[in-house]
């Protein structure tokens, strides 16, 4: 194998817990990327399946694999260890289910090197993919949200999948990697989303509008755990308001009714109490908005079960056979023409007003 010499461009930090079903081919999608100059390192995050031994054959296989082992203590805390030991430019998270396009990297590099101004990450569009690998309907709306978009971000709630992003190892580790808060009040599921707004603090988002990663979601993910991670949401979002004051009140207004879909999601999973008690909170915060964004969800369910969402023509086909550029991206969803028009101009009044460096801020 022809490893490049040095300090890699892109360190590829795949947590792993119980994870012997996939971590194989997870951690192969990585190892072929064509962008040869990558570190990955694993983190076993106290396995008690063959997670630690397959890790281990993988780093014998490849001098780029590395492995750090370390007592159970959540996905943020796995991805912090991984971030620690990175020594490339660039930090890229990939889940130990999910699987990379073999052009992924060096995609988002040609992207970000072809950037007028540096971006705060790169993240790519995703296909959803069954336990098999097959191409399964996409729940949410891609959307190309490139560059000083932070309030198009909170108030849309878009968040990429977290296999997608690539952001700066110096800013990551100066936004705290992933925060290990959400797990220790025991609502883990945003810390995703949390990073990926404070990145957009301090600098613009960039988009390779490609579904160059595939997302599984089997019983096991931790977003399915709806109720937590509809708390976990809104703690996010409480977290990022109080870190950029000068976004206005009325975009985390937005935000947070946004939310008000995870009910309908609790309520489809049988748990009404459940859905019925998290909109009963939103509605005493702001009901008139809760309530029209609730309306606007129920719509727009009902309207991609008719079959009034752009398809996806790779439905069905293996991943690894998916043309990436053909995946189709909608914009943000459940936001009218004028309030994408008036965080369109909050995003502009605060790149004008903020004349700081913020890429470099801590």
């Amino acid at each position: 194998m022809n490893v490049p010499e040095g300090a890699p461009d892109v360190s590829v930090i795949i947590p792993a817990w119980n994870a012997e079903a996939t971590l194989a081919q997870t951690v192969g999608s990585a190892a072929a990327q064509t962008h040869r100059a990558i570190e990955i390192i694993i983190v076993d995050d106290g396995s008690t399946d063959c997670t630690g031994e397959i890790a281990a054959g993988l780093c014998a296989a490849d001098p780029r694999i590395s492995l750090v082992r370390q007592a159970n203590g959540g996905v943020a805390a796995a991805r912090n260890a991984g971030l620690a030991r990175a020594r490339g430019k660039w930090a890229a998270w990939l889940d130990a289910d999910d699987l990379w396009h073999p052009e992924k990297i060096a995609r988002q590099l040609a992207a970000a090197s072809a950037s007028a101004s540096p971006p705060a990450f790169v993240y790519t569009g995703y296909r959803m993919i069954d336990t098999a690998g097959t191409v399964q309907p996409l729940p949410r709306t891609l959307a190309d949200l490139s560059g000083e978009t932070l309030c198009r971000q909170i108030a849309s709630t878009y968040f990429t999948n977290v296999s997608s992003l690539m952001a700066p190892v110096v800013l990551a580790r100066a936004c705290g990697g992933h925060d290990p808060l959400l797990r220790a009040e025991g609502i883990e599921g945003a810390e995703d989303l949390l990073l990926q707004l404070r990145l957009a603090i301090r600098g613009p988002a960039l988009c390779v509008p490609e579904a160059l990663v595939g997302y599984r979601m089997h019983g096991a993910n931790m977003s399915r755990a709806i109720a937590r991670a509809a708390r976990s949401n809104l703690r996010a979002l409480d977290l990022i308001a109080q870190e950029a004051p000068e976004v206005p009140p009325w975009v985390f207004k937005l935000a947070r009714a946004r939310t008000s879909g995870f009910a309908l999601q609790m309520a489809a999973a049988g748990d009404v109490r459940a859905g019925s008690a998290f909109l009963a909170g939103l509605v005493r915060r702001d009901a008139a908005q809760t309530l029209l964004m609730l309306g606007r969800s129920a719509a727009w369910v009902a309207g991609s079960a008719m079959g009034r969402r752009l398809r996806d023509p790779e439905l069905g086909r293996a991943f690894a056979q998916a043309d990436p550029r053909t995946v189709p991206f909608e914009g943000p969803m459940l936001m009218s023409a004028a309030e994408l028009r008036r965080l369109k101009a909050a995003d502009a009044k605060r790149a004008r007003d903020d004349r700081a460096d913020r890429w470099h801020a801590a």
